[in-house]
C-alpha cells in the first residue's frame, strides 16, 4: 500500500490537476456534444487558443487575464436562446463534470491515512479556481466509492492555483511553494510532486524537492499497478548509497 513505501521525509503531497487528476477540458458539456448549438464555434476558438495562442494560455493561468477576457476575445455569437454570461457559466459548471483519475485519488486518500497533508497545485485559470471554491461551499459527505471533482476537493488539504499565485509552477517554484512549506514548519525536502509535465518535475527537484512525472498512460492503470509504480519509484529513490 501507498503508506507503507513512502519515505519518511515525507509530510505533504503536492499534485497536479491537468494531466494528473484529470484531462478533461472546460466547457466539456459542449466540447463533448456535436449536437450542442455551440459545438462547433467553441471548438474551433478553444483549438486556436490552446493550439495557437499558448502565451495568451499562460497569461489566463496567471491571472492577468481573466476567463471573460478569453471569451469575449472568442467573438462568438450564442444566439438570443442563450444567456449572455451562458459560456461564462458553463466553464465553471463544467468542472464540477472533469472525470477523475480514480485509482490516484484512492492512493492519496491511502498517503492521507498516515497524516500526509494532499495539496493541489495546478497551474490553472480564474474559472477553475472559482469552481474548487464553489464545490468547497457545498461541502458534503460522499460515499466511499464515489469519486468525483466535488469529492476530489475535499481531499486537498490547501490550494495552489498559478492565477492566484500569479507565477505558473515552473517559473519560480520557491515562489510558488515556499510561503505554504512554511506556513507548516516544512522544506522541499518534505515534498513530493506528482505533475504530468517534466519541466515541473526538474524545477521541483532543483528547488529540493521530490518529483513523479504521472504519465498520461498511467491514468488508463487500474489501481493495483498504479500503486505499484508509485511504490517502485519510492524504492528506487530511497535505496541505500
Amino acid at each position: 500500500m501507498l503508506q507503507q513505501t513512502q519515505p519518511t521525509g515525507i509530510k505533504v503531497i503536492f499534485v497536479d490537476w491537468h494531466g494528473v487528476l484529470s484531462r478533461d477540458p472546460f466547457w466539456i458539456s459542449i466540447l463533448r456534444n456535436a449536437w450542442h448549438p455551440l459545438h462547433q464555434q467553441l471548438s474551433e476558438a478553444t483549438e486556436n487558443l490552446f493550439d495557437r495562442q499558448i502565451d495568451r494560455v499562460h497569461l489566463w493561468m496567471r491571472g492577468e487575464l481573466t476567463a471573460n477576457q478569453i471569451i469575449e476575445s472568442f467573438q462568438m455569437t450564442p444566439g438570443p436562446e442563450f444567456p449572455l454570461d451562458y459560456l461564462n457559466r458553463k466553464v465553471i459548471e463544467d468542472c464540477q463534470l472533469m472525470r477523475i483519475n480514480a485509482p490516484l485519488v484512492r492512493a492519496l486518500k491511502d498517503a492521507k491515512t498516515t497524516g500526509t497533508k494532499i495539496v493541489l497545485a495546478t497551474d490553472n485559470m480564474d474559472c477553475f479556481f472559482e469552481a474548487i471554491q464553489q464545490a468547497n461551499q457545498q461541502r458534503k459527505c460522499f460515499e466511499e466509492e464515489t469519486i468525483s471533482f466535488a469529492s476530489t476537493v475535499q481531499l486537498f488539504d490547501d490550494i495552489l492555483c498559478s492565477s492566484e499565485q500569479r507565477i505558473l509552477k515552473r517559473e519560480d517554484p520557491l515562489r510558488f511553494y515556499e510561503s505554504w512549506l512554511k506556513r507548516q514548519s516544512f522544506t522541499f525536502s518534505n515534498a513530493l510532486l506528482l505533475d504530468d509535465l517534466e519541466v515541473n518535475c526538474i524545477a521541483f527537484r532543483t528547488a529540493g524537492g521530490q518529483a513523479l512525472r504521472i504519465t498520461h498512460e498511467s491514468l488508463e492503470y487500474d489501481q493495483e499497478v498504479l500503486f505499484s509504480e508509485v511504490e517502485n519509484w519510492w524504492r528506487t529513490e530511497n535505496e541505500p548509497v
